[in-house]
């Protein structure tokens, strides 16, 4: 029992036109399994599924193959199509009510099926279909009505009924759970277990992440019709490998997430081919870009390339000059020109002394394009000092720093003018951050004017507002020729963000950006850097003494304690179990629960024994001895002898 999709393209064809719903899309799914259709409405998923049972419509082209139970599907065969219906492959379709006849009662319908593939007599299959519907939960009542009489969720449970009452070897759901209340998901994710159970195969089509992530085996991520990623779904939430994949996870609002909801910039649009001449058999070709309301004329899409690429956070001028192949990686599929989500910035074993005093120890860093990194910790915990190690602003005693691919140390000492339009700074205080002399304007426009960039006044203008426009301030001529000490804090930490983002940087650091700011504008602040990350693909280094305002903006999160990074990793486990004690200090001191260790006073950074030993309620002999080393547990990566969580390293 297994379904095999081989290069299936589908194109819906109108006049000179035709929409690519579909591109060479490889599938296997086999018994036992579950497999999860996930992407953006017009993704193609539906067209998937209809293709799997014959039924897209008469302007579809079909090319590739399906093969069922080892036999090719023959969309020529009306027959030998409806004798797979029901049988051997069914669907619960999506929009559950628009599926039923409205003349005809739920129990006539679900017994249909029977009736009409098996040729069983009228009463033996209403007798079936009677018991099917009330093991579903939908007693003589319920049975005997119109669909017009039932609620969503039990028309739901009547197409689901209908779907297995003939016991097929392939179930298709089609956004089974859209709409539906908790109780009904949760009968849904019991069906697909007792259906893998039964060694039969489920196909998942879905916008619900986390009900995917839960009840099935593997996840593509469908994207205008190619797969960007295939992965094992407990991979979904904590370790994407595409930057698609990573941009559906972070607007999905799953009860695990710690962070404000993202989303992915731009929009997408339908892929429309054009054919040139209209004569019988012509060709579509000349590729678009189309939205819903344009003609094709609005824009193009590129001949070659991937097709993510207007959308993405790491984009390179290679995405735009060849077809993207999808390549296996660390037990991904993965259709990425470089090879899945990179490393913008790597530090590997940075070390900072101030005098004597040991501000940061050896460490190991990274931060992925696109993502939010937050750096979390006491006073005096190293936070800043290795936010401005990354920002290119201090020099490390020791260690490398790769930036982009390239050796930072090496990049400022040859071309410090082209790195430091990469990084973007935010500080903690604006107030000190932008001289009292300079107005707005020239507080924006000082970037470009080191840079000699657009020394043009027309130009300069129009960048200057440009970046204005981004944290949402006003763009005429009285606030342009204001100081300083004329904004409150809000205004000007906003302006400090437009002077950090009028050289477009990929990466942003901001430094305890909302530390001087009500709670009011401090909210107004944080979500206007999450827009703005979104909107132009940066990666950041958010850095806060605050976990609380951590876990609303952060992917990821690193717990620093004097001078070493003792706990890394996604926001959501991190908060909803973080490992290392000190974490949990800080959790606690967010929630308002009195600390339970012995004292409060912060430890020196050193290079031997754990720096919490003071404090912490766990410690034993090697805790004051041994420096613990971060390890892997659970996706996650600590530095703790004695952690709040097993030690089953990954």
């Amino acid at each position: 029992m297994s379904l095999y999709i081989e290069k299936l393209s589908v194109l819906y064809k109108e006049n000179s036109h035709a929409i690519q719903a579909l591109e060479e899309v490889n599938l296997e799914l086999h018994s036992g399994k579950c497999l999860s259709i996930i992407g953006e409405s017009g993704s193609g998923k539906t067209t998937l599924a209809l293709a799997c049972l014959g039924l897209l419509p008469k302007n579809a082209s079909i090319e590739g193959e399906i093969r069922l139970n080892g036999r090719p599907v023959d969309y020529d065969d009306e027959k030998s199509l409806n004798d797979l219906r029901w049988a051997e492959i069914s669907i619960v379709f999506q929009n559950g009510a628009a599926n039923l006849n409205p003349v005809h009662r739920i129990i006539d319908q679900v017994a249909e099926p029977l009736i009409h593939r098996k040729g069983i007599g009228h009463e033996e299959a209403i007798s079936s279909a009677a018991k099917i519907l009330g093991e579903f939960g939908l007693g003589h009542n319920e049975c005997n009505r119109f669909p017009q009489q039932l609620s969503g969720g039990q028309i739901q449970r009547a197409l689901l009924a209908m779907a297995l009452i003939m016991d097929p070897d392939v179930l298709i759901l089609d956004e089974p759970t859209c709409g539906l209340d908790a109780l009904t998901k949760s009968m849904v994710a019991n069906i697909i277990r007792e259906t893998k159970d039964k060694n039969k195969a489920v196909l998942l089509i879905t916008h619900d992440l986390e009900f995917a992530e839960r009840n099935s085996d593997v996840v593509a991520m469908l994207y205008l019709g190619q797969i960007m990623e295939t992965l094992p779904s407990k991979d979904l939430f904590h370790s994407p490998m595409h930057p698609y994949t990573m941009a559906m996870v972070r607007a999905y609002p799953a009860m695990n997430t710690a962070r404000d909801l993202g989303g992915i910039r731009g929009d997408a649009f339908y892929r429309t081919m054009h054919q040139h001449g209209h004569k019988k058999g012509a060709v579509y070709r000349h590729t678009h870009i189309q939205s819903p309301g344009y003609e094709h004329e609005s824009g193009h899409a590129p001949s070659t390339g991937c097709i993510f690429q207007n959308r993405c956070t790491q984009a390179v001028d290679a995405c735009r000059l060849e077809p993207v192949a999808l390549e296996v990686i660390g037990g991904h599929e993965v259709r990425c020109v470089r090879h899945g989500i990179v490393d913008i910035l790597s530090l590997k074993g940075v070390e900072k002394k101030y005098g004597d005093v040991v501000a940061l120890n050896s460490t190991n860093f990274t931060i992925k394009a696109g993502e939010v990194f937050s750096l979390v910790g006491e006073t005096g915990s190293g936070k800043t000092t290795l936010a401005m190690i990354a920002a290119g602003v201090l020099k490390p005693e020791n260690g490398k720093r790769i930036f982009e691919g390239k050796d930072m140390d090496d990049w400022i000492r040859s071309d410090y003018e082209s790195f430091s339009r990469k990084t973007g700074v935010v500080f903690q205080n604006p107030a000190e951050a932008i001289s009292h002399r300079f107005t707005v304007f020239e507080a924006v426009a000082e970037p470009l004017r080191i840079h000699g960039l657009f020394n043009n006044n027309d130009e300069l203008n129009t960048k200057v507002k440009e970046a204005l426009g981004y944290v949402h301030l006003s763009t005429d001529t009285a606030f342009l020729g204001r100081y300083p000490h004329e904004l409150n804090m809000g205004a000007l930490q906003r302006v400090s963000i437009a002077r950090a983002l009028v050289l477009k940087p990929s990466l942003l650091i901001a430094d305890e950006p909302t530390s001087s700011l009500d709670p009011s504008v401090q909210a107004k602040v944080i979500k206007l850097l999450l827009e703005l990350q979104t909107e132009l693909g940066l990666s950041m280094l958010f850095v806060t003494h605050d976990i609380g305002l951590a876990r609303k903006i952060s992917d990821r999160i690193g717990v620093m304690l004097s001078g070493r990074l003792v706990e890394v990793g996604p926001a959501s486990l991190i908060i909803e179990r973080p490992a290392h004690p000190y974490t949990r200090l800080l959790i606690d001191s967010v929630s308002g629960i009195p600390p339970d260790f012995p004292k409060s006073q912060l430890t020196l950074a050193s290079n031997s024994g754990c720096p919490f030993t003071e404090r912490c309620n766990r410690v034993k002999d090697v805790c004051k001895h041994k420096n613990p080393s971060l390890i892997g547990i659970e996706e996650r990566l600590v530095a703790c002898h004695y952690p709040l969580i097993s030690k089953n390293v990954k």
